[in-house]
């Protein structure tokens, strides 16, 4: 018999490998980039394939700290557009992880680009090893996980000492409705693994997180989208230049 957890996760998979293979472009997503902060210069040199599939939350890699990082991980990547950017902006030669659980999302990127890597896992059980990356960044991916003390935990486990955690996601201010939190379709739409400010901040903590910083804050329909930092403790693993 089927899982909750493998119905919902294969209820997140149908609805992001639908928006993926639509082969039109009305889904919309440069319109919610730019209400979510970026700008025409970081979206116009991207494939416009990928850009109106964007369906994260803020602009991640505007604040994210890349400088000096040769290795970033972006879970739940998606179409791609924030580890292109990430990419871009960091400088000299990064590699970058895009993991998403739905692979025809990033099946859109068509020929992938040099130091980009795309990679089909769940980020609940990442397929890498310890303390492989520098930076982690995720843009409204934490929120569908059906058990975010272990997604961060996961994204603990693959950071160096001394890495950084950068993420855009969503939280609740008061009570969702108690039929959306049942329902599977909830968590498919974002809606449904979203947790209040606090719970959410001692749920990285739980993962083993220091200096959460929480910043940002900005109505995204019924919920509130913010931008997270956190930092593994054990030293700099990112080498700014002098």
């Amino acid at each position: 018999m089927q899982t909750r957890e493998t119905y919902v996760k294969d209820m997140i998979r149908r609805r992001y490998a639908r928006q993926a293979v639509n082969s039109d472009n009305t889904w919309g997503g440069r319109e919610r980039a730019f209400r979510a902060g970026y700008n025409a210069s970081q979206l116009d040199d991207l494939p416009e394939a990928i850009v109106e599939r964007w369906a994260g939350c803020g602009n991640v890699v505007a604040g994210a700290p890349l400088e000096g990082a040769e290795v970033i991980v972006d879970l739940g990547a998606g179409s791609g557009v924030d580890a292109l950017l990430a990419r871009f902006r960091s400088g000299s030669t990064p590699h970058v992880i895009a993991i998403d659980i739905t692979p025809e999302t990033m099946g859109r990127l068509g020929a992938t680009p040099p130091g980009v890597l795309c990679v089909a896992g769940d980020f609940e059980m990442l397929p890498l090893a310890d303390a492989v990356c520098d930076v982690v960044i995720a843009n409204a991916a934490f929120n569908l996980a059906l058990d975010p003390a272990l997604a961060f935990a996961e994204a603990w486990r693959i950071l160096r000492p001394g890495g950084r955690l950068h993420i855009c996601d969503l939280v609740r201010e008061g009570e969702l409705p108690s039929e959306l939190l049942a329902d599977p379709l909830g968590w498919s739409t974002s809606l449904g693994g979203v947790m209040r400010e606090g719970e959410f901040i001692k749920t990285i903590q739980g993962a083993g997180f220091k200096n959460v910083a929480v910043s940002g804050h900005r109505p995204f329909a019924s919920v509130v989208a913010v931008s997270v930092d956190a930092e593994k403790p054990g030293g700099g693993a990112i080498r700014r230049d002098a």
